[in-house]
């Protein structure tokens, strides 16, 4: 009988036999626009350098119960994976020259993290040329569809990028060697959003891609928060004021939500049912109350400096007593007000024809992508790997202030009673899936910017106008 230890062995052995192959593989052309993916978009070939990578060692399953996790810091492992990038990095003159993406406010972080993954791996027979570049989560997708060849080798993504991705054989599978880890640390949630028709393609890095309410606890109550139209009358009250960024898509839709629309993305085709009935025009009239108030207890445009600044400077000017955002903000604002006065609730209820509403939410994961036509195939998954494992997801909440995914990280004592966490957790039943949404249809329809058209209407707006509008950015979607 085979030992586990063997087997793992054998396992590993398979995978980097497999891949052997992968750098005189060809790969096919990929022709997308930087709006959505093209349908007709040819994707690696079949035989192609990432798709052996992915099959190397057995099935891409998803299930933890099917799959056997190996010890990928043990001497043999180490060694294998040391051998691979060898052999990558033999075809560029012995050097790892690729390209990392994340955000700009994680780039000083991610560093840290990339120089970790530089010693871990170092050897004599290559070098690391890692170069970094600040292109956000929210861009990167695209980014990479505009030219897949051209793009970073490892990229951080929001998932609603991901299902475009697959499509046009612009992301690289997971190989079965980080997989089968990955599915057994992680939560099940966040493993299969990182899958597509049952097979892994991205590694999960935060939970956390939603928003909440962050507010004063000096300024408003637990029971303050429960209501949008009592946190506005408080706020004017103390003379603040509450955020939301009405003219962002990605918020907005919440009210849409909330009016009872659905929003949907099947068989490659954008639908949203604002003109059904009243609900579109509801959701629209609830926006309408809320733009009333602007200057008066709400703020609603960011102006160009970004929502992100104009959060963290409103606190700290005393200007803002609460705002609907992300984790990502938490941080700027306990700097601001104290640790000791931030609260984290779910998003208070909105008036809606006529009835105070649960106000709904996008939520969803940040992921790690490998680009399916990166030269460096096996490194770059073991860097995505490394920038996603459980311990580098409590560096990242430690510093970041970000939500992990990996179950281990979230038992973690000060990350399962966060403030932030909880409210991710409440807001969760009301929140909706962000793959139901692509980019250049329902993002470039318009939604974030009648958003706008609705704050500088300060909510006077005419019904039958309402209707009209709403009826132009159906059409755009389609």
């Amino acid at each position: 009988m085979v030992s586990k230890s063997k087997r793992i062995v054998a396992l590993i052995l398979t995978a980097m036999m497999a891949s052997s192959a992968l750098a005189g593989c060809a790969s096919g052309s990929t022709t997308t626009t930087s709006s959505a993916p093209s349908t007709n978009s040819s994707a690696p070939a079949t035989e192609s350098k990432s798709d052996e990578g992915s099959k190397a060692g057995g099935d891409n399953s998803t299930d933890a119960s099917k799959v056997e996790a190996a010890n990928l810091d043990s001497d043999e492992v180490m060694a294998r994976i040391k051998d691979k990038i060898a052999e990558e990095a033999a075809a560029t003159g012995g050097t790892v020259q690729m390209t990392l993406w994340c955000s700009s406010d994680d780039k000083s972080f991610e560093e840290g993290l990339k120089k970790e993954f530089e010693e871990k791996y170092a050897d004599s027979r290559y070098s690391f040329r890692i170069k970094m570049s600040p292109i956000g989560e929210d861009k990167a997708g695209g980014k990479i569809l505009e030219g897949p060849k051209d793009g970073a080798d490892v990229f951080s993504f929001a998932d609603d990028q991901l299902a475009g991705l697959v499509e046009a054989g612009a992301i690289a599978q997971v190989a079965n060697l980080f997989n089968n880890n990955v599915i057994n640390e992680n939560s099940a949630k966040a493993v299969e959003v990182c899958t597509v028709n049952g097979t892994s393609y991205a590694f999960p890095k935060t939970s956390d891609n939603g928003y909440f309410m962050y507010y004063d606890k000096t300024v408003f109550t637990e029971d303050d928060v429960q209501s949008f139209d009592t946190m506005i009358e408080k706020a004017k009250a103390a003379n603040k004021a509450v955020f939301f960024e009405m003219g962002n898509a990605w918020y907005n839709a919440g009210f849409f939500f909330t009016a009872g629309c659905t929003i949907k993305y099947e068989n490659g085709v954008q639908t949203a049912n604002f003109t059904e009935g009243d609900m579109g025009l509801n959701a629209v009239k609830a926006m309408c109350h809320i733009a009333e108030n602007i200057g008066a207890g709400f703020e609603g445009d960011p102006g160009s400096a970004g929502a992100n600044a104009f959060i963290a400077q409103g606190f700290k000017d005393g200007k803002l007593a609460a705002a609907v955002t992300g984790t990502w903000n938490g941080p700027a604002i306990k700097e601001a007000i104290g640790a000791d006065n931030v609260g984290a609730a779910k998003l208070p209820t909105v008036l809606v024809a006529g009835e105070q509403k649960q106000l709904e939410s996008f939520g969803g994961y940040k992921l790690i992508g490998v680009n399916a036509y990166s030269a460096y195939p096996i490194t770059a998954q073991a860097l995505a790997y490394y920038l996603g494992k459980a311990e580098s997801q409590v560096k990242r909440y430690n510093v970041r202030g970000l939500i992990p995914t990996a179950t281990a990280a979230l038992e973690e004592e000060a990350i399962k009673n966060d403030p932030a966490r909880m409210a991710i957790a409440a807001q969760e039943p009301f929140s909706h899936a962000q793959g139901q949404c692509v980019a250049g249809k329902f993002w470039g329809a318009g939604v974030g910017g009648y958003g706008g058209d609705i704050l500088n209407a300060k909510g006077k707006m005419d019904d039958a106008k309402i209707r009209e509008d709403l009826a132009k950015i159906e059409a755009k979607m389609k």
